[in-house]
């Protein structure tokens, strides 16, 4: 019985760091889009620093999702593995709805 809670102990905290760097992302989103809407360039900076740390928080967590034995919790990793995807898809689109197009002369 001691075993299978300390096999769970790491999956269950690659699972909270995912679930975590998940919603750093949905905060991240969320200052962007409010610093938009505010037109102000120094809150945009700022949420666009965010959102860059937001990136790196699903990049780690879904690296630890991919190091991890799928046995024990493969449904909720699977679960977990798509809203990072899903996660770092909507980051992308944001960071690209926040560069400026080119000046055309």
């Amino acid at each position: 019985m001691t075993d299978v809670k300390q096999h769970q102990m790491p999956q269950r905290h690659v699972i909270d760091n995912a679930e975590k760097a998940i919603q750093i992302a949905k905060d991240a989103e969320m200052a962007v889009r409010h610093a938009q809407l505010e037109s102000n360039p120094h809150k945009l900076a700022a949420a666009l620093a965010e959102l860059e740390a937001a990136q790196h928080a699903l990049g780690k967590a879904e690296s630890q999702m991919l190091a991890q034995d799928h046995e024990h919790y493969g449904q909720q990793l699977v679960q977990v593995q798509d809203q990072l995807e899903q996660a770092q898809q909507s980051l992308d689109v944001t960071a690209s709805n926040t560069q400026q197009p080119k000046q055309v002369r």
